[in-house]
């Protein structure tokens, strides 16, 4: 995680699932009140609460009127995130088809 002038970058590790969430919800505290850019070109595994909390954070961010993209999906988050019918701006953000 860096943080600076009030954007703060994150990159989601290769194995985002059960295991990584609580790593993931710390740094996302940590985060609040800042804009948030998800690096996420590692990811090759991804669990459905993962999803879930990213799409959580990307709806709690832009409610609290703060940027929050995920920068750079791989083709692994791409494709969950379809399947399980998450908005098409959800992963639309920097290195995204839109």
């Amino acid at each position: 995680m860096t943080e600076s002038n009030g954007m703060t970058e994150l990159r989601l590790p290769p194995s985002l699932d059960l295991a990584a969430i609580d790593e993931l919800l710390a740094d996302l505290r940590k985060a609040r009140n800042t804009a948030v850019v998800m690096e996420a070109g590692d990811v090759s595994r991804v669990s459905t609460i993962a999803l879930q909390t990213l799409l959580s954070a990307w709806v709690t961010w832009r409610s609290d009127g703060h940027d929050f993209h995920v920068a750079s999906a791989s083709p692994t988050l791409l494709e969950a995130a379809k399947l399980l019918g998450f908005p098409p701006d959800f992963l639309q953000g920097e290195g995204n088809p839109s």
